[in-house]
């Protein structure tokens, strides 16, 4: 049985970034767990935050459902907050985070790349990360981007591969998992922001001689190890990008 662990921030942050990709790995038979971090009670300021932490509840539980999503856990920590724990609380996070994926035995664990501009999201990999090192298996690690662009710090993390992953046939199926999360669609311009972001992947790291794709996501790979060919055989296509850039491949291009 294959499984992969997604370590989400926040509840919606899986379906935003690598929503294509988990729906092509759950139609291949994939099992897959989200571990949460936070309560995403601050994502909105159409209610209050007591009763906001409530809906959100209820729209991650909705997106699970409609993917299909194998089993959850969430820490529960007040949005925002994920910096400022002390350090005995994180101790203990980290050792439940541990229990969690040796148990799970997953073949992959998503995590957000270090550099993201949320400071939730730069934690979760954080401990995640951390997980990872003291775990008695060895994952492949998967870094996946959400819509905040990493400007407040250079270092992505130790990425050896950068993959990107067309999913124009997936993206009517991910827009429906994003219209789960109701309360982030009252405000802003989620669904557009995430059209144009895996629109923007496909036009960046575009090559000529290669099929044109209209929507795609990106995967950095920590290193490569026996996990990585089941992630590669179970989805449509894969293009290594690693070293494109303008549209043209060069291998005096390095990460």
């Amino acid at each position: 049985m294959k499984k992969a662990i997604v370590v989400n921030p926040h509840n919606d942050d899986g379906i935003i970034s690598i929503g294509g990709t988990l729906i092509q790995l759950l139609e291949k038979g994939w099992k897959i767990m989200y571990i949460q971090m936070t309560n995403g009670g601050h994502g909105s300021n159409i209610v209050p935050y007591s009763e906001l932490n409530k809906i959100r509840i209820k729209e991650s539980e909705n997106e699970r459902k409609f993917l299909g999503v194998d089993k959850f856990y969430n820490f529960n920590i007040e949005d925002g907050k994920l910096g400022a724990l002390k350090e005995k609380e994180q101790e203990k996070i980290l050792r439940k985070m541990v229990g969690l994926m040796e148990s799970y035995n997953p073949n992959i664990v998503f995590l957000p790349i270090k550099s993201e501009s949320h400071i939730d999201h730069r934690v979760t990999y954080l401990f995640a990360r951390r997980a990872i090192e003291k775990i008695n298996i060895t994952p492949l690690e998967v870094y996946y981007l959400v819509q905040f662009f990493p400007f407040l710090k250079k270092d992505p993390g130790n990425i050896k591969k950068l993959l990107m992953v067309p999913i124009d046939d997936y993206w009517s199926k991910k827009e429906e998992g994003i219209k789960q999360h109701t309360s982030q669609l009252k405000e802003g311009r989620l669904l557009q922001t995430v059209g144009i972001l895996d629109a923007y992947f496909s036009l960046i790291y575009f090559q000529p001689f290669e099929k044109v794709c209209y929507k795609s996501e990106l995967l950095g790979i920590h290193s490569v190890n026996k996990n990585y060919k089941l992630l590669i055989k179970d989805l449509d296509e894969v293009r290594d990008v690693s070293n494109v850039s303008h549209g043209r491949q060069s291998k005096k291009i390095q990460l």
